[in-house]
């Protein structure tokens, strides 16, 4: 209840900081085809083959690049002491820790016959979870990057673009097309929430923070909720809530709000 509570108080903060933005936004001049903000209110954000980190003050902290590698294609930031970086067409993880350089050798997906992985994210238990788009296969690999376990599905016209590990306790693929997508923690398909958008999705208290029509919409998955927050400008195209700011990112430009509870 606590919980919840706390969030219906942070959507209506959002509309305050909403009529507030043209006073107190910071505005990041930065290209990003992925955003993310990790669990200290850190906001990152990748351009091709670079990643950047800011303050949550909007401030460059620290920047990463590694051109041989290619350029990026998500990014996991929920341990922000272990960034985790996937790169699809090198077939490539690498971690990084908090000053963003590398922890460790990079894994290689191609030479342990992982050749068609198109997502990947990180758990909070040491394990990579991978997904196989060309078998519909969701994998586990263990702490030292071996195969523990592979779940075939036979999902139809399934091209998700987002794969998340929420809490422990489940993992969540959104596929623009069809929604969103929840497993428990041993992968067994648990449902479907036709919650569509075209751009990635963000799990917060047991709600799906996404876009549709130019609108910031919340949908509590628990108890089947949907919530139109305000609207958005036409362009934006990722919106990011952690505890003190509203991040919104165009593709070309991070604004970062803050959430005055004064």
């Amino acid at each position: 209840m606590k919980k919840t509570l706390v969030f219906i108080l942070t959507l209506c903060l959002l509309l305050v900081a909403n009529a507030q933005q043209d006073s107190q936004t910071i505005v990041i001049e930065q290209n990003a085809k992925i955003t993310a903000v990790d669990p200290q209110g850190n906001i990152y954000a990748v351009n091709d083959a670079t990643l950047y980190k800011f303050a949550p003050d909007g401030t460059l902290l620290h920047s990463y690049n590694n051109n041989l590698l290619g350029n990026i294609s998500s990014i996991d930031v929920d341990n922000p002491l272990k960034i985790m970086l996937f790169y699809q067409d090198a077939g490539n993880i690498l971690f990084l820790n908090d000053k963003l350089s590398p922890i460790g050798d990079k894994v290689d997906l191609f030479s342990r016959g992982l050749t068609t992985i198109t997502l990947a994210t990180y758990s909070t238990k040491n394990e990579l979870i991978l997904y196989d788009e060309s078998n519909t296969d969701l994998i586990f690999l263990d702490f030292y990057f071996r195969e523990k376990e592979r779940i075939h599905y036979n999902f139809t016209d399934f091209h998700p673009i987002l794969l998340t590990n929420v809490n422990e306790k489940m993992t969540v693929m959104q596929d623009p097309q069809q929604g969103v997508f929840f497993f428990d923690n041993f992968g067994t398909f648990e449902k479907n929430i036709a919650v569509l958008s075209a751009y990635p999705i963000q799990i917060l208290n047991n709600q799906i923070i996404y876009i549709n029509d130019n609108q910031l919409n919340s949908y509590n998955y628990l108890k089947w909720e949907r919530t139109t927050v305000y609207d958005l400008a036409e362009e934006t195209i990722q919106v990011l809530i952690s505890q003190n700011n509203i991040i919104l990112s165009d593709g070309k430009t991070i604004k970062i709000q803050p959430l005055n509870q004064n």
